[in-house]
């Protein structure tokens, strides 16, 4: 039901972002998932809490769980739907719905025909776009066809 209403809030398919969040928790395994104890963030101490970060904002290769969960405690992710409602928010103002850029499909957050030099990518794993379909095709889309809800498809055209 929380999820429902932060898809309506937000306009972010419910789908890519259970197939997003499966993929970045090891389907919900990962330390990010099931809540992180920080007590500094930059170097600094600051008041110990827990933190949840579904969507691995903020992590980058090298310092994912460091990175990842100082950027949750910014954030106030200190429960998993503050995780959840805040991932979906960051993912919508900064790829989605991103004044310059436009990034609403799988394929444009890997490949973005206005930067293919990969400044605004959403992530460096190359086989990421992939690796979703697959996620989406498998375990979620079914969802789609059980109540028979139509599916709207953005194919870039790149010929001018």
């Amino acid at each position: 039901m929380y999820l429902n209403f932060i898809i309506y809030l937000i306009n972010v398919n419910e789908i890519y972002l259970l197939a997003h969040a499966l993929l970045e928790t090891g389907n919900g395994t990962s330390q990010l998932a099931n809540g992180v104890l920080v007590d500094k963030v930059d170097g600094k101490s600051v008041e110990p809490r827990i933190v949840y970060n579904m969507f691995g904002i903020g992590a980058y290769d090298g310092a994912a769980l460091k990175a990842g969960s100082e950027y949750a405690y910014k954030q106030g992710w200190f429960t998993p739907e503050a995780a959840i409602e805040g991932g979906a928010r960051w993912i919508w103002n900064n790829y989605i719905n991103h004044s310059t850029y436009k990034q609403n499909t799988l394929y444009k957050m890997k490949w973005l025909p206005q930067d293919p030099d990969g400044y605004h990518q959403y992530a460096t794993d190359i086989g990421r776009a992939v690796k979703q379909t697959n996620r989406i095709a498998s375990r979620v889309a079914g969802i789609y066809e059980r109540y028979n809800i139509l599916l709207k498809f953005d194919i870039p055209n790149y010929m001018n």
